[in-house]
């Protein structure tokens, strides 16, 4: 009979009982044992029996087809596979095409109808070997990332293999803080991966080369091979949080036996804080994500060989409703930025006119707006330090007006039950009851709400006062840094709308909450009127407390 030789090898197995030299001996012996011709054979190492895409099995597939062989011979049957519904449907293929599997071990034939039923409970054995040797596998890499586990380090990084120690690389370090530096200035990623090639900075393959002598794999194709930077890797770069020294494992979760792939939710990923030395520091890490979702929501765009012009996407006409263009007018003395309404640079005066503001007023207007907002939150914390003041003598008589309102609901559910009784004897007046019965919910709603209010207000007080503490630490930030950076407006602005009438620019600013909205009138690029709206979000700001305001305080102050 024309056998094939097959073994396989899987990298979980013990290399001294399973190794292939002793599984082709095996094989070979029973063979020739039994007079077979043996006209070939093929193998498989470090390979999963999970699947059939193996190149051992493609080779068996070529000589069952050309009808150059009557069986296979393996060692057991778990050399030829070990998942229970594809092994079933390959000795099925071979039972078509009349080749038979025999199992030297296990002295099994296919083409034998009373060892079906040890096939079948076989395939089950080895199908659960597999899958619970994968699940053991599983559960202790899960633990060792909950403990934090580095198996690659990203660029920037390296792992000791003798101390597990990972450090920073320096030299990639300095082309990490510069992406988020390049970036935060207004540069695109595009922008940013040509200026890396040109300065020919080292990329993440040349690192790994000198560091690890990892060299790239053979399918990546001619131009990845040169080491080019791209768009994709210094987005990678800009979006790994790991460079703020947190580690973050369990981000995507692969089943090797059921070929499954899926990005985890971020409750069961294992978070580490402060695990690594950080490369940049979290609020630059925060800066840059803000910067990149606000840059995809508005579609902002940089123009080649130039950053992103800062108020691209902020824009907007209030006359026609397009958006404003930037452009660059070359001076003299340099080089100015001004913006104008997209209706008017494409279609003319007819349609609407220029609108046009240069980005320095812009500036201008918004750092006062800024000021003017830090001059308010300074004033709401200077009354809320007042409320908190007032409030600490009245800390011990909350625990008896606690009391005193848990009793007031009491006394009127004890009243809800007689009205309820009463209603049901006295049919003739249901709707009065029902009115009665409204009254003393609505009043129990209110004392609830109340008794919330005073037992999580020591909490609230302190929050609001973290939170403007916080705010107000911002604000000097940026008015420190001189000229506002796209970040920073992107933090701030929600939209700026303009609109023009006699040749007075009327300029909206709508800021992002908890700031406030602000108007500004220009006429030949002077402000010529100066209005500010009273849409605080002043829940945010502290301004009001048990229901009250500022203003309330104020007008009974004077009165």
């Amino acid at each position: 009979m024309r056998v094939w030789l097959y073994y396989r090898l899987s990298r979980d197995e013990d290399d001294e009982l399973n190794s292939l030299t002793n599984q082709r001996k095996i094989i070979y012996d029973y063979a020739v044992s039994q007079g077979h011709e043996i006209v070939g054979e093929s193998s498989d190492d470090n390979v999963s029996g999970m699947h059939f895409n193996r190149e051992g099995i493609d080779k068996i597939y070529d000589v069952v087809e050309q009808g150059r062989i009557d069986a296979i011979i393996v060692k057991d049957l778990s050399r030829l596979g070990r998942h229970r519904t594809q092994t079933a449907l390959f000795i099925d293929y071979l039972r078509e095409h009349d080749v038979r599997v025999l199992s030297a071990t296990e002295n099994i034939d296919t083409f034998n109808e009373n060892d079906d039923l040890i096939i079948g409970f076989k395939g089950l054995v080895n199908d659960f070997y597999a899958r619970d040797g994968s699940r053991r596998v599983r559960t202790g890499y899960r633990q060792k990332q909950k403990e934090g586990i580095v198996i690659t380090p990203p660029f920037g990084y390296f792992k000791d293999k003798n101390t597990k120690q990972v450090v920073v690389v320096e030299e990639a370090a300095e082309t990490v803080r510069y992406i988020f530096s390049l970036y935060l200035s207004g540069h695109g990623m595009k922008a940013i991966a040509r200026q890396l090639n040109d300065e020919r900075r080292k990329t993440p393959a040349q690192i790994q080369l000198e560091l690890l002598r990892k060299r790239q794999p053979h399918t990546r194709d001619h131009i990845r091979k040169k080491n080019i930077w791209d768009s994709t890797m210094v987005s990678r770069i800009l979006q790994d949080e790991i460079y703020t020294g947190t580690l973050i494992c369990h981000k995507s979760e692969r089943n090797k036996i059921n070929k499954t792939f899926r990005f985890t939710e971020p409750e069961e990923q294992f978070r580490h804080e402060d695990f690594l030395p950080a490369i940049v520091t979290k609020e630059m890490w925060r800066e840059v994500q803000n910067l990149i979702n606000q840059r995809k929501a508005v579609r902002v765009r940089a123009g080649s060989g130039h950053p992103v012009l800062r108020y691209s996407g902020l824009l907007r006409c209030s006359d026609c409703g397009r958006t404003f263009v930037g452009k660059r007018v070359k001076l003299k003395s340099g080089e100015r930025v001004e913006y104008i309404c997209d209706t008017y640079l494409r279609y003319g005066k007819e349609h609407c006119s220029s609108h046009v503001i240069r980005e320095e007023l812009l500036d201008q207007l918004i750092t006062e707006e800024l000021r003017s907002a830090k001059r308010l939150y300074q004033q709401n914390w200077d009354r809320l330090q007042t409320v908190i003041d007032r409030w600490i003598p009245q800390q011990p008589s909350v625990e008896k007006k606690c009391k005193s309102l848990l009793s007031q609901i009491d006394t009127l559910e004890e009243e809800m039950e007689v009205i309820l009784m009463e209603r049901i004897r006295d049919k003739a007046n249901v709707e009065r009851y029902d009115r009665m019965i409204q009254k003393r919910e609505a009043e129990i709603t209110s004392i609830k709400k109340q008794l919330t209010e005073l037992e999580s207000l020591e909490d609230t007080l302190k929050t609001r006062q973290t939170e403007l503490k916080r705010d107000i630490r911002m604000m000097d930030d940026i008015l420190a840094q001189g000229n506002i950076s796209e970040s920073n407006l992107r933090l701030l602005v929600e939209k700026i709308y303009i609109s023009e009438h006699d040749g007075k620019l009327d300029v909206d600013i709508h800021l992002k909450a908890p700031f406030r909205t602000h108007v500004d009138f220009y006429e030949k690029g002077e402000v010529v009127e100066s209005g500010a709206s009273l849409l605080y979000d002043y829940d945010r700001l502290g301004a009001f407390f048990e229901g009250g305001s500022w203003e309330d305080d104020e007008q009974e102050a004077n009165a």
